[in-house]
């Protein structure tokens, strides 16, 4: 559902090429790690442009075809997955109580594991924000990565054994000279950049695991840190580690995964999480973690909600009109222009119908020209959740707003213009999943869309029909019962934890807490990482730690730029500026790609 079943030449090159970096450089490891594993993310980002330039060249097609034995996303996992040796059996020592988990789960932990050792991540801003104001019981503690990653650096004896293990790899026979990625002019210089990153982020992580007594780990991705080299981690120390679905995903966000278990919104994800290799005793249908609060949210009415926008083009309701709220999504701004075309036409052709329009963040297209007395803006100072409510149907092409559509028995209609390609968001059939889980009325054009609205205002039966198909579609993207999602997932890591397999043993060393120098958030105390009731942080604060990263980011540039007209040299203490700096940008613009 979540991608198509055709391997097309988009997947054999994307994967085709990770394979090549898999094995031209399976020799830098570091710490067990196979650190090319850990570079999916910005490698796919890298290759993007020669893949977009190759992926219709049917004869170079065929011929990596022929080369790679990929024949499905099945085959991709098999051969990508590369375990690593595991060195340590943690996960069977009983004294291993703690479970580790992202900031971003903190209200998870807090319902369902106040009784339990939790070290709960801060790796980026979205942890941060779930974790500001939070109370935590004394069994709680806070580990940031994000702070240790702007005072770390790569061990020197490392950074030369793995370069040069680089360039052994670019000169060996069928190397660099020959391969149409690793030939690249830039490729040498980024892949040590990444190498040396990566360095950095296993010291830390495998000294979190070495420190504290984890014995689980949940995270929501393996596509970038810290998921990516916790799941290697795990594996090499014999840990669980639980790969929990946070959104709607696709192959190029999944696979490969390393996980050793899956806790999915339901049985639409565990069937395809199957078809791609997954063993099925891995797969735990929880729920969604992420969604089962939204009636919480919902503060406001549709009366009000009309009212206020009814009010801004100085119009009186004569009547309840029909609402179709349209939630936009990060597709190029043709595509979104398009829709708001058909909408356009709605109205125009069905005066009863008000069209409230919601625009996805990432969403760059203008909406004001498209404004008039029936079709709005969404104000502000409405939740989501207020505006999916006060709708009688969610038009969407791909969004997980038709999902918490149908949490509140609302109808779906599932838009389907033509989409072109797209590296990102339409490589393998992805954004047509509404439609071929039938969860609504599928609409094509301008026309589709006027008849679609016109017999659910006049044919009898028609819009409890629609609603209906949209419950039948969500239970087969949520599992329920008489457990919340967090009960559920709460059961699964206890079992984990309480294995009966798990033997009790002495623990010799005395974990070795975060560090007490300074801290540089805003907000926080400088005390131990781990006391996490120190964290007392506002929006102002956070927009302020933004700004300030990108103020030093200029600060650094313009140094450097200096020591460059003046021909000073650049020391080792710069460039180690230069690297954190990376990494942090890296951090922010992944979590919130990712999350997309």
């Amino acid at each position: 559902m979540f991608g198509g079943d055709e391997f097309n030449a988009h997947l054999l090159l994307r994967y085709g090429y990770t394979h090549d970096l898999f094995e031209r450089f399976s020799k830098v490891v570091y710490k067990g790690v196979e650190l090319p594993l850990t570079l999916l993310r910005p490698y796919h980002v890298l290759i993007r442009d020669f893949i977009d330039r190759k992926r219709e060249d049917e004869s170079f097609v065929e011929r990596k075809r022929e080369q790679w034995s990929f024949r499905s996303m099945k085959d991709v996992q098999r051969q990508l997955r590369r375990l690593p040796l595991q060195q340590e059996d943690w996960g069977k020592d009983a004294s291993r109580d703690m479970i580790l988990l992202c900031g971003q789960y903190v209200d998870f932990a807090l319902s369902e594991l106040s009784d339990r050792r939790v070290l709960l991540l801060h790796s980026n801003p979205y942890d941060l924000r779930a974790l500001q104001g939070k109370s935590l019981p004394s069994t709680f503690e806070v580990y940031s990565l994000h702070e240790q990653l702007l005072r770390s650096s790569a061990p020197q004896q490392a950074r030369a054994e793995l370069f040069a293990l680089i360039d052994e790899a670019l000169a060996a026979p069928g190397g660099a000279a020959e391969h149409e990625i690793f030939s690249m002019p830039r490729f040498p210089e980024w892949m040590r950049s990444c190498i040396g990153q990566g360095i950095v982020l296993v010291d830390l992580l495998e000294g979190v695991l070495k420190q504290y007594p984890v014995g689980a780990i949940m995270d929501h991705s393996e596509l970038i840190y810290p998921g990516s080299i916790l799941s290697l981690l795990a594996r090499s120390y014999g840990l669980s580690f639980i790969n929990v679905q946070n959104h709607l995903t696709s192959d190029a966000s999944m696979i490969p995964t390393r996980a050793t278990h899956y806790a999915v919104w339901g049985p639409s994800m565990a069937q395809w999480l199957v078809e791609r290799g997954i063993d099925a005793s891995s797969i735990v249908q929880v729920g969604s973690l992420r969604l089962e609060h939204n009636d919480r949210r919902i503060q406001k009415t549709r009366e009000q909600l009309l009212h206020e926008c009814c009010t801004k083009q100085k119009q009186k309701l004569k009547q309840a009109p029909f609402v179709l709220v349209y939630t936009t999504e990060s597709y190029p701004e043709s595509i979104n222009f398009t829709v708001m075309k058909w909408m356009k036409k709605l109205v125009r052709m069905i005066p009863d119908v008000q069209v409230i329009v919601r625009p996805h963040p990432s969403d760059k297209l203008s909406y004001e020209s498209f404004v008039s007395e029936r079709i709005h803006l969404a104000p502000s100072g409405y939740d989501l959740q207020d505006i999916l409510n006060a709708s009688d149907c969610v038009a969407t092409i791909s969004s997980t707003t038709a999902i918490e559509g149908a949490m509140l028995k609302k109808g779906i209609i599932v838009l389907q213009p033509e989409l072109p390609y797209d590296y990102h968001i339409n490589y393998n059939g992805y954004p047509y999943f509404l439609d071929r889980g039938q969860a609504g009325p599928v609409v094509h054009s301008a026309r589709e869309l006027v008849d679609c609205i016109a017999a659910l205002l006049s044919r009898e039966g028609e819009p409890e029909a629609v609603v209906q198909a949209g419950q039948k579609f969500l239970r087969q993207m949520l599992f329920t019962d008489d457990r919340t999602p967090s009960q559920r997932m709460g059961e699964l890591v206890k079992r984990l934890l309480d294995d009966e397999s798990r033997q009790a043993s002495i623990r010799t060393e005395e974990p070795n807490h975060a560090s007490t120098n300074e801290s540089l958030l805003p907000g926080v105390e400088g005390k131990r990482m781990a006391d996490l009731n120190t964290i007392r942080i506002s929006l102002k604060d956070f927009l302020i730690m933004e700004l300030h990263t990108l103020n030093v980011a200029e600060e650094v540039t313009n140094l450097l730029a200096a020591k460059v007209r003046e021909d000073q040299i650049i020391t080792n203490q710069d460039i180690k500026l230069v690297k954190n700096l990376r990494i942090l940008v890296d951090s922010y613009t992944n979590t919130i790609e990712n999350q997309k």
